[in-house]
């Protein structure tokens, strides 16, 4: 079985973010205060109030508007990876977000990975995520997936659970018009938003396993014994190769962001 790089971790950082530029709630409007209205003094004959003192008492300060801050200019998609990373970066914390992501192309190969979780298989040179550490564990001479397995995802559990929901969103709705640029550079149709939707509601059809996950070899690489469980696409399998534990919070996860969708 090819190593399936964990690329549903960035899946749910955007799929959650999704929604960020088109539900955001309006900014406060700022309303000026009522116009104050001064009593002209007692006279000893009632005059009629010429049209200068009538503007003069209802009229409202004029104030000067603030003038408008235009946004920062997005970088041209073939030269974003600067920036975006930095940007992941500032939100990741000080950790090194090179050990985990493959800092080149980064937001056309999110793209295309989060489309091909569909698919059979994730084609390693669009890989977003670099390899977990470590190698495939095998028990019952390669007849059962080890449970030791599941560790190395953890870290990468740790780190979504880790990252600020609000601030991704924010960064999902600065960069959205590069994601939906890559999404058509790349075929895609439509918008990219609603492939998200797709891929989740694939992800959540993943059956639960619990174990054992039993195997078979062929040729270089493992198969699930379970026709069914082998006929899955590629983010299926990789749900059940994390455990059934880490796989859980995983769908829910997709669940909330699905509901926020």
């Amino acid at each position: 079985m090819k190593k399936v790089i964990p690329i549903l971790l960035l899946v749910l950082l955007f799929a959650g973010a999704a929604w960020y530029s088109f539900m955001r709630p309006p900014d406060p409007v700022s309303e000026l205060p009522p116009p104050q209205i001064t009593s002209a003094p007692p006279a000893p004959v009632q005059q009629t109030p010429s049209p200068t003192e009538i503007e003069e008492v209802y009229s409202v300060p004029e104030t000067e508007p603030e003038p408008e801050i235009p946004p920062v200019p997005l970088p041209v998609l073939n030269e974003s990876d600067p920036e975006f990373t930095q940007a992941l970066a500032d939100i990741a914390g000080p950790g090194d977000l090179a050990q985990y992501l493959v800092m080149d192309q980064v937001i056309s190969r999110l793209v295309a990975s989060i489309d091909s979780l569909t698919s059979r298989q994730v084609p390693v040179h669009i890989n977003p995520i670099k390899p977990l550490e470590g190698k495939f564990l095998t028990e019952d001479e390669g007849t059962v997936l080890s449970a030791q397995n599941y560790a190395r995802y953890e870290p990468y559990i740790a780190l979504l659970q880790s990252l600020d929901a609000e601030t991704l969103m924010k960064l999902y709705g600065r960069y959205h018009p590069l994601f939906q640029q890559a999404w058509e550079k790349n075929g895609g149709t439509g918008s990219f938003n609603d492939r998200l939707v797709e891929v989740i509601d694939n992800l959540l059809q993943t059956p639960d396993v619990p174990g054992p996950v039993l195997l078979t070899k062929y040729e270089a690489v493992y198969l699930y014994q379970d026709e069914e469980l082998e006929a899955m696409t590629a983010g299926q399998k990789m749900l059940v190769r994390m455990g059934s534990a880490n796989a859980s919070v995983i769908k829910d996860k997709l669940t909330e962001l699905k509901t926020e969708l």
